[in-house]
């Protein structure tokens, strides 16, 4: 489905002065902005309901919500593992689904149930990624992770403002840049 991308044009009902309206692209339907904001806050809270999919990523509902930098992606306020990306019914540290626990942990202790060397989980390590959300710098650091795609889910999934992601440099380019600016 086409995303809505002009400003809608406002305007008012006789029999309904009070109430701002509008028409919507997506529902092909006269919209109060009242209504467009509750579609859109009950499409953001209902995970699972597909009734309400059209209204989810809609920045128009958002701001007619009062959201107006909300984080448009579908993995938001999802059960989905970080790491092997299936929806789970809990979250062991509010990342990682049982079974990919469970990986990780046998990777950590260095043996499976069966006490044999664990062989299906290649080795995690420490990993950042930097992005900016709701006009803040942040960066977010799993201790074990097994790629970048792990930490971008988990940004996308956990955070409630609109998400950018950035390239930081490595520190030793980090210092290179800073001479190469003072000219030296």
């Amino acid at each position: 489905m086409k995303p809505q991308t002009r400003k809608p044009a406002y305007f008012n009902i006789p029999e309904l002065p009070s109430q701002l309206h509008f028409y919507c692209d997506r529902l092909r339907a006269t919209l109060s902005t009242d209504a467009c904001g509750e579609r859109w806050k009950t499409a953001a809270e209902a995970i699972t309901d597909v009734r309400w999919i059209t209204c989810k990523k809609c920045r128009i509902g958002a701001w007619h919500a009062g959201k107006i930098d909300d984080n448009p992606s579908s993995f938001k306020a999802v059960k989905i593992c970080a790491r092997c990306h299936v929806k789970a019914t809990r979250l062991i540290g509010k990342h990682l689904c049982l079974s990919c626990y469970n990986r990780q942990r046998e990777q950590l202790v260095g043996k499976n149930a069966k006490g044999k060397k664990p062989s299906k989980l290649p080795p995690l390590r420490s990993r950042s990624i930097s992005y900016s959300a709701g006009s803040k710098f942040k960066t977010k650091t799993i201790d074990r992770s097994l790629d970048v795609l792990e930490l971008i889910v988990a940004v996308l999934r956990d955070e409630d403002h609109s998400v950018r992601f950035g390239w930081q440099a490595p520190a030793a380019m980090q210092a290179l840049l800073q001479l190469k600016e003072v000219g030296v």
